[in-house]
């Protein structure tokens, strides 16, 4: 699932490529019978009104909040986009297939079987991205009074787009916890001190807790601060709270400077990889010696809650208890 590095790397193309941009149209074969009667594109009757009162509407700007994507409308209201397990966003020139009913690039895409015999082939998606086949499940779409579309591919069809209005706006953003880069270490410490009791990934995974670090950015956290995931996060000393909260910024900074983690489905708003995989130090590294200078630990992985954990059982300590009272 995208985590706040590739929801900001999306909002900042975003910003760059429909700010001002006139909706002329919009298409979607998202449809299911589970949604009827729910506030989403998914059904039906919805999408009819939804698709009235975005058509004409300018786009003013987007924001991120947490893992959402936010789309200002000139008429006072907002798309809210979550991109779920593998949805992303591309800028481009795209075409309708009526007997299919369906979008797509305008040149087509590359075989993924094809890819596997010819690598070269990776040299010509680089220079044309939205080429590539994992760009190519498109179930939404907004089309521009310049000709071009934003489409949204997502493979699995578990993303999320719905119009709300200031009043549920302000809704959303409360019922989340901080976002990381607004806190201060002082302000992480209490949050912790007041609602961090738990295994320290799954807390750091909560977003009524903290927003936007997920699954990938937990892993890469934890083991460079040397935090076994299923320490209680209360029980780490003041310090050590700290050092999580500078190691987290950095990290989703870093991955936010290369384009987001595309180890899986995620693409940009161009329809290209992020880089940051390629910095992974614990995520998926499960079988692998452990990056740490010194360290000779065999990186495992487990079921922590509903995830996955990966971690290095040696530089990572479980943390039981320190002589510390929290009351």
């Amino acid at each position: 699932m995208p985590e706040l590095p590739e929801v900001q790397t999306v909002v900042d193309g975003l910003n760059l490529k429909v700010k001002n941009r006139k909706i002329k149209d919009v298409w979607t074969d998202y449809f299911s019978d589970s949604y009827i009667g729910k506030d989403n594109i998914k059904n039906k009757k919805y999408f009819q009104k939804f698709k009235k009162e975005i058509i004409g509407q300018k786009i003013l700007k987007a924001e991120r909040r947490a893992k959402n994507i936010i789309i200002h409308l000139s008429g006072g209201k907002y798309i809210l986009i979550h991109l779920k397990m593998s949805g992303h966003l591309i800028y481009g020139d795209y075409i309708f297939d009526k007997k299919k009913n369906e979008w797509r690039s305008e040149k087509g895409y590359f075989d993924r079987e094809e890819i596997k015999k010819n690598p070269k082939i990776l040299e010509m998606i680089d220079r044309e991205p939205t080429r590539d086949p994992f760009n190519k499940f498109i179930h939404f779409v907004l089309v521009f009074e310049n000709g071009k579309q934003l489409v949204m591919s997502d493979l699995r069809k578990f993303g999320s787009v719905k119009l709300i209005d200031e009043r549920g706006l302000k809704e959303l953003k409360e019922k989340l916890g901080p976002e990381p880069f607004d806190l201060s270490p002082k302000e992480f410490v209490e949050l912790v001190r007041k609602k961090g009791k738990g295994r320290a990934k799954n807390i750091l995974m909560k977003p009524e807790f903290i927003a936007g670090i997920g699954n990938i950015y937990s892993d890469e956290i934890l083991w460079e601060v040397g935090v076994h995931p299923e320490s209680n996060l209360q029980n780490l000393p003041d310090e050590k709270l700290k050092e999580i909260l500078r190691v987290a910024k950095k990290i989703l900074k870093a991955s936010i400077d290369i384009g987001g983690d595309s180890m899986s489905d995620f693409r940009n708003i161009e329809g290209r990889k992020g880089k940051y995989q390629a910095k992974h130090n614990a995520y998926k590294l499960e079988g692998t010696l452990c990056k740490k200078k010194d360290c000779d630990g065999i990186l495992e992985k487990k079921m922590i809650g509903q995830r996955v954990g990966r971690w290095c059982p040696v530089h990572q300590k479980k943390i039981k208890n320190y002589d510390i009272i929290i009351k």
